[in-house]
């Protein structure tokens, strides 16, 4: 889905508002993230979790005792960097908490979206965690940790307004929507949508509030965080389709990409990533899958075209 950056200007206000909550309450999540393993090496937990000494870049990654995370430095509130060089969101965190379960030391570099693929490949950094959709696949040969995350496409409206929430309700309305995303995809795949375009999901929103637009389809993650930030819109409903986050690496690294699935198990044991969604997200939990109903993108496409799609 877009990289949404008009959500950077609330970057500064998250950080503002949730300073606090950061401190009093995920920070006790991480106190005992190890699963108290606080005396165990890296390459100790790496061996715990693999059954067997760790090769390739895990070996690596143990022996430096630092896990280098590639982020997108404007990609609020999933990760932005402030003018001190600080890191923070959604992402950061989860990554540092990934080093915390590991016993590494965590390093931020600036991801390039474009670049990821040559990046990893050239070991400028080890994983890139942020909110990378797995559906439909990036270019570039990667490979993907099981998700902890997922994104879910939904239909925002001017607050007061009716939801849209089905395929009946949407079409032969105007609706807003990034250009060259899957939201475009899917509602030109939907067919009698009045589709217009803008430079990115919340660009659309304005337009929904003042009434220009019945609706903007947009994640719900964007939705969340914008009416958070005042915008006079609202969204609601299981949602048109969703698609899975996870981390990316490059490929050929079994046991790396093993290890970074153990943590997140760990994570989503001790209710780490659900906190750290909730936190970021006002209340949203993006570690839950989505409810049954809601499809994949790729298969919302498949039944749209074969007439099943079941939000009709």
């Amino acid at each position: 889905m877009g990289r949404r950056r008009s959500q950077r200007v609330a970057a500064l206000v998250l950080a503002a508002l949730l300073a606090t909550a950061a401190t009093a309450g995920v920070a006790a999540c991480s106190s005992g993230s190890g699963g108290g393993q606080t005396s165990q090496t890296p390459a100790k937990r790496f061996v715990a979790i693999l059954g067997h000494q760790p090769s390739g870049l895990a070996k690596a990654v143990a022996a430096r005792g630092t896990l280098v995370v590639g982020e997108d430095p404007e990609f609020a509130p999933q990760s932005s960097v402030d003018s001190t060089g600080a890191w923070s969101g959604f992402d950061v965190d989860v990554a540092r908490e990934v080093g915390a379960v590991l016993g590494l030391k965590v390093e931020f570099r600036q991801l390039d979206w474009a670049r990821v693929p040559a990046a990893l490949a050239a070991d400028r950094y080890d994983v890139a965690i942020s909110s990378m959709a797995t559906v439909p696949k990036p270019p570039g040969r990667l490979a993907f940790a099981a998700p902890y995350a997922y994104s879910t496409a939904q239909v925002a409206v001017r607050q007061g307004s009716a939801a849209i929430t089905t395929l009946g309700e949407i079409r032969g309305k105007s609706i807003g929507v990034s250009a060259s995303t899957t939201f475009q995809q899917f509602l030109a795949a939907a067919g009698g949508v009045g589709v217009a375009l803008y430079p990115s999901d919340a660009d659309a929103l304005p337009d929904v509030a003042n009434g220009s637009l019945a609706g903007a389809m947009t994640a719900d993650t964007t939705a969340t965080v914008e009416q958070a930030a005042g915008a006079q819109i609202a969204a609601t409903g299981a949602g048109f389709f969703y698609q899975p986050q996870a981390f990316a690496a490059r490929r050929g690294e079994a046991d790396f990409v093993a290890v970074l699935d153990g943590a997140l198990k760990t994570m989503r044991r001790n209710g780490t990533l659900s906190a750290l969604s909730r936190k970021w997200y006002h209340g949203l939990d993006v570690s839950a899958r989505p409810a049954a109903s809601v499809p994949l993108f790729s298969r919302a496409l498949a039944m749209l075209k074969a007439g099943t799609y079941p939000l009709q």
